[in-house]
C-alpha cells in the first residue's frame, strides 16, 4: 500500500500540497475518482476519494478513516550530531522504521557539528515513517545542550550507552512497555565530566555489546534493541 501525508485537512476535505501532489498525479498517475490513502502523522490513516488536481495540489474527499496501529512503549533517543550530514540522515530514516516517539539531536563537549536543517530531516521523516506504513510520526527536537537535556531526565527511565566495565547490556535491563529515553554520544564518547553528570541525574550506564559502534550506528542499534524486547514481552 502507497500513503500520502498532510495535514491539511477542513471538515471532510484534505489537501495534498507540492511533493505529495506531485507524486499522486505525476509519478503514480492518479485521476479524479481514483482512491487514495493518506496520513495525517498523528495517529490516523484516511481512506478518500480524489475529487480535483491542479497543478500543486491534489483535492481529496475524506470517506472514512481508522487508528493506525501505535506502539505499546514510549522511546526517545537523544544523540550526538555527527559530523557527516548523511550519517546522521541514515540514522533518523532507520529509527524511524524501527520505531522511535522522539530524537533530540545533541550538542556534547566533543560534538563536532552544531547545526541541523530541520526541514530536511522533517522530509526524511516523512518519508520513513510513510514507508513502514505509520500514521504516528516522532517528533523532531531542535539541538539542545547536553546537560540542558540531561536536566529534565531527573527520575525517568534514562539511560546512557557507554562502553565500559561496568556497563550492563541494555537488553538485560530496559523495561518493556514502558517510557524509555537513551543518550547516545558524540564521535570520540562523553568526556569523564559528562558522564559524571549523567550518573548525579541517576541515568544508568549502559552497552549495546561488544562492539565499539559509531554515534549513528549506536542510536539505531539501541531503538531495534527496545523494539525487540517490546515485540518479545507483547
Amino acid at each position: 500500500m502507497i500513503i500520502f501525508y498532510t495535514g491539511d485537512i477542513i471538515d471532510d476535505i484534505a489537501i495534498l500540497r507540492d511533493e505529495e501532489a506531485r507524486h499522486c498525479s505525476k509519478v503514480l498517475r492518479h485521476r479524479v475518482g481514483d482512491i487514495v490513502v493518506f496520513t495525517d502523522g498523528k495517529g490516523k490513516f484516511y481512506e478518500s476519494e480524489l475529487i480535483d488536481i491542479s497543478k500543486k495540489e491534489c483535492k481529496l474527499k475524506i470517506l472514512k478513516d481508522r487508528d493506525g496501529e501505535k506502539p505499546d512503549y514510549d522511546l526517545t533517543i537523544a544523540i550526538s550530531l555527527v559530523k557527516n550530514t548523511a550519517r546522521f540522515d541514515w540514522f533518523l530514516e532507520k529509527v524511524v522504521e524501527i520505531g522511535v516517539t522522539e530524537i533530540v539531536p545533541l550538542i556534547c563537549e566533543r560534538t563536532q557539528k552544531r547545526s541541523i536543517k530541520e526541514k530536511r530531516l522533517e522530509n526524511i521523516i516523512v518519508s520513513a515513517s510513510k514507508q513502514s506504513l505509520k500514521a504516528s510520526f516522532p517528533k523532531l527536537h531542535l539541538p539542545m545542550k547536553y546537560k540542558d537535556f540531561v536536566k529534565t531526565l531527573k527520575g525517568a527511565s534514562a539511560f546512557i550507552a557507554h562502553l565500559n566495565d561496568y556497563s550492563e547490556y541494555l537488553g538485560k535491563i530496559v523495561p518493556a512497555r514502558s517510557k524509555t529515553t537513551i543518550i547516545i554520544g558524540p564521535e570520540g564518547d562523553f568526556t569523564k565530566e559528562e558522564l559524571d553528570f549523567a550518573f548525579e541525574y541517576g541515568l544508568k550506564p549502559v552497552t549495546l555489546g561488544k562492539s565499539r559502534l559509531r554515534t549513528e550506528t549506536a542510536g539505531v542499534v539501541s531503538c531495534q534493541i527496545v523494539n525487540t524486547i517490546n515485540e518479545i514481552s507483547s
